[in-house]
């Protein structure tokens, strides 16, 4: 009865914190998977009381917070009961990385299409007018070509396409650091935690990838005219691609362990591997197709 109190006015003190001072989440959620895991861990019952209060008292709160607390409550589900799975860390990672990005991106669609958020057309569409106009100017003086406009104005669509996936990679970021503040203090209070065994020894089940070649099948049906279905499937491809783009790393990683490479090399690598994610994309599924990490030799 203690860890439900405290725990759940913990909660809510969280809930009225974001929803007078959004910008306080980014110091606040870190930290929120620490009683609400530990709860669930000891008392599932006293879980659900608690998040049917907090629930319910975001109802009066803004869409922002109670956003947030409702990705908090499942993602607390989320992480406990993997650790009563006894699953690895880096399981956990991406599971709840996954999860974190497929919740944001359902939310903003129908936010979107509820007329609360407005759509990316609408955010991005002045800039890429303003950019155009001023371009056409220089264009018209002569003081640019028009390929070179062309090639600027192709620049920033191609900029505006890769925002789902900078998107899942803060949400990514976001996960570690939670699970780096979350795992260690947990055990604290008796919650049986995994290690993160080191980024080369990392294995991405193959049903991801086959979840993959799914929604590339699913996509090609889908029109544009299916804005929820579209905007679902496209941005699910984006996250299934971010988790098989750290499998890719997970080979380079491999590769740098067992052949023994400078770390001037390494650091190339892992730049490449950023720089041209597409390329670590397909490399992190010929490993998991094929199991490259057994065909490379030590040194």
């Amino acid at each position: 009865m203690k860890k439900t109190l405290i725990t759940t006015v913990l909660m809510l003190l969280a809930t009225l914190l974001i929803h007078v001072m959004p910008v306080l989440c980014l110091i606040i959620v870190p930290f929120l998977l620490i009683p609400t895991v530990t709860l669930y861990y000891h008392d599932r019952n006293s879980y659900y009381v608690m998040s049917g209060i907090v629930l319910f008292t975001t109802l009066f709160t803004s869409i922002f917070a109670m956003q947030v607390m409702l990705s908090t409550i499942f993602g607390a589900y989320i992480v406990a009961q993997l650790l009563l799975e006894r699953t690895s860390k880096e399981r956990i990672l991406y599971v709840l990385t996954g999860f974190y990005a497929i919740y944001s991106l359902i939310s903003m669609i129908i936010l979107q299409l509820a007329g609360i958020m407005p759509k990316s057309g609408a955010i991005f569409g002045p800039v890429i007018d303003t950019y155009s106009n001023i371009l056409m100017k220089e264009v018209e003086r002569g003081t640019i070509t028009k390929d070179y406009a062309d090639l600027v104005l192709s620049s920033i669509d191609a900029i505006i396409l890769q925002i789902p996936g900078l998107l899942i990679f803060f949400l990514f970021l976001l996960t570690l650091i939670q699970l780096v503040i979350t795992l260690p203090l947990v055990r604290k209070f008796k919650v049986s935690t995994p290690d993160f065994r080191p980024l080369y020894m990392w294995h991405i089940p193959k049903s991801v990838l086959y979840l993959y070649f799914l929604t590339l099948l699913v996509s090609l049906f889908v029109t544009e005219s299916d804005v929820v279905l579209l905007g679902i499937v496209t941005n699910f491809k984006y996250v299934l691609e971010w988790i098989i783009f750290i499998q890719g790393l997970s080979l380079f990683s491999y590769f740098m362990k067992v052949r023994r490479t400078p770390t001037v090399l390494n650091i190339l690598i892992y730049i490449f591997a950023f720089i041209f994610s597409p390329v670590t994309q397909i490399f992190g599924m010929i490993d998991m197709i094929l199991n490259l990490k057994s065909k490379i030799k030590r040194k």
